[in-house]
């Protein structure tokens, strides 16, 4: 089924102002951590080691992402068994028959979704790693303020 254009302010909009929001509160803490992490002459070089490695990953996540929801759309397709439906990314011709449009739908729909369970189990994932590896002792704030007041 159609979302339709009227359906991004209640149906996609808060999603996406969510995903910023959270976004804003994971970036910002992540940063501070990497900066504290080292000692003051080298930040130059932690900060440009994050902003790479952050770079990269979305780089990568963008590229495997793409590529397991081709899989997926044509896969559901059976691979090109229904010819006459354009690849994954490629637009509608007019006049496609609506039991194509609808195996179309059905395969963007499956390569979404995949997409969608794929990035909600990494961040399980990611959570899961940060709960049993981060010692939860509390750091010195300012790094090193003890030893520059001596």
């Amino acid at each position: 089924a159609y979302a339709g254009i009227h359906s991004f302010w209640w149906g996609v909009f808060p999603l996406m102002a969510l995903m910023g929001l959270g976004m804003a509160l994971v970036v910002s803490p992540l940063s501070t951590a990497v900066m504290t992490a080292v000692e003051d002459k080298d930040t130059g070089a932690a900060s440009g080691i994050n902003n790479a490695v952050s770079r990269i990953g979305g780089l990568i996540a963008v590229a495997a992402m793409g590529s397991l929801a081709a899989w997926i759309y044509a896969a559901a397709l059976n691979s090109g068994a229904a010819s006459g439906i354009p690849g994954f990314g490629e637009p509608a011709p007019a006049g496609l028959a609506p039991d194509l449009d609808a195996a179309r739908l059905a395969a963007s729909d499956a390569a979404f979704a995949a997409v969608a369970l794929a990035t909600a189990l990494l961040c399980l994932l990611s959570a899961i790693v940060a709960w049993t590896t981060v010692s939860g002792e509390r750091l010195p704030w300012p790094r090193g303020s003890e030893t520059s007041q001596s």
